[in-house]
């Protein structure tokens, strides 16, 4: 394993940021840490790159304790590089210089940072750009020299923290799609840093879904969106439809919402009478006008058509005045009783009341 986190912890002061956590990254594999802001993101990957020592715990980089007790590797020793959300770049170096930074500091000869820099230019798409400044480039190529930079020194494990945050909404999107080449291309270890959904679909090979300084979950990105282990990572996944419901032990169903009966993916372990949170997909609901299909069908009122351009978003609500939103082809009439469809493989049914 190129890094393991073992029970790692930080406080500052009486607030704890990060309770003790613990996972691994392997050779080759990008791990993105993905929550909201102030779930504890950022001051992990600073406890990996060194920055911030951590409480409790040990960190392991490529086979070797890089902190434990009163262990403590800096970071310039650490076999890692990082990419800044504000590009960190010297102002007053151009891009040559800029790449060539770190390698100088490490000492590499000469042909081997001349062979490392066309590499990258290459790779990066940096050509012509070699003699400019910073201030003389765009802010997506700010972004690949700082990338570059990171990668000139060769480490073991790249860190990267909101490293497109910076960038408009369609630069963005294609930064996203040209880094997961570059990575998978690369084949580096990777631990990076968004409050993105569809940035860590792309980028990584497994999600760390951080809470309130907790791991919620940790997988695929397919197992995440398929099997969120609790309400909170299906909001996070795109479930935005949450539903109070019962459980119902005594049918078919797992639970019931207004009295209708309501299957789907249950993440209840134990079958008993109770509240239940019923959390579904938007994308996946179909509309019906009259009640002509089998499967987890709900009467609705449409309370609200909002044209959206390519799709209507239509609100509706259940019998128990519990609001759902979903998308359809063309705009409905408010007022109209209508029926929904819930897919069961779009329906997560969880146990309890909250979030």
């Amino acid at each position: 394993m190129i890094l393991k986190v073992k029970g790692v912890s930080k406080s500052f002061g009486e607030q704890q940021v990060l309770k003790p956590i613990a996972f691994e990254v392997a050779e080759g594999e990008r791990i993105c840490i993905l929550g909201p802001s102030g779930c504890g993101k950022s001051t992990l990957l600073q406890m990996v790159a060194g920055l911030l020592r951590i409480d409790e715990g040990e960190i392991e980089m490529d086979g070797r304790a890089v902190e434990r007790g009163l262990l403590y590797i800096p970071p310039e020793s650490r076999p890692i590089n990082m990419v800044f959300q504000d590009y960190a770049l010297w102002p007053h170096m151009t891009v040559r210089q800029n790449i060539e930074y770190g390698m100088k500091r490490r000492k590499m000869n000469g042909q081997h940072r001349e062979r490392t820099l066309q590499r990258l230019q290459s790779l990066l798409k940096l050509d012509g750009l070699l003699d400019r400044l910073p201030a003389q480039l765009s802010g997506g190529q700010q972004q690949r020299v700082g990338i570059a930079r990171a990668l000139a020194t060769e480490p073991k494990l790249l860190l990267m923290d909101e490293p497109l945050s910076n960038l408009d909404v369609k630069l963005r999107t294609d930064m996203r799609g040209e880094l997961a080449r570059l990575l998978e291309d690369l084949a580096i270890a990777s631990l990076y840093v968004t409050h993105d959904r569809m940035e860590a679909f792309t980028v990584a090979h497994r999600i760390l879904v951080l809470r309130e300084g907790r791991i919620d979950q940790i997988g695929k990105p397919q197992e995440l969106f398929e099997r969120p282990a609790s309400p909170w990572v299906a909001q996070l996944m795109g479930y935005h439809n949450r539903l109070n419901a019962r459980i119902d032990p005594g049918a078919k169903a797992h639970a019931r919402i207004a009295d209708r009966p309501i299957q789907g993916q249950s993440m209840i372990t134990s079958v008993q009478d109770g509240p239940a949170v019923i959390m579904v997909h938007p994308e996946g609901i179909r509309l019906h006008e009259k009640e002509d299909a089998e499967g987890n069908l709900l009467p609705v009122l449409v309370a609200q058509s909002i044209y959206e351009g390519t799709r209507w978003r239509v609100i509706v609500h259940t019998a128990d005045h519990q609001a759902i939103h979903l998308f359809h082809h063309q705009g409905v009439e408010p007022g109209s009783e209508v029926w929904i469809e819930l897919p069961p493989e779009q329906t997560m049914v969880y146990a309890g009341e909250g979030l």
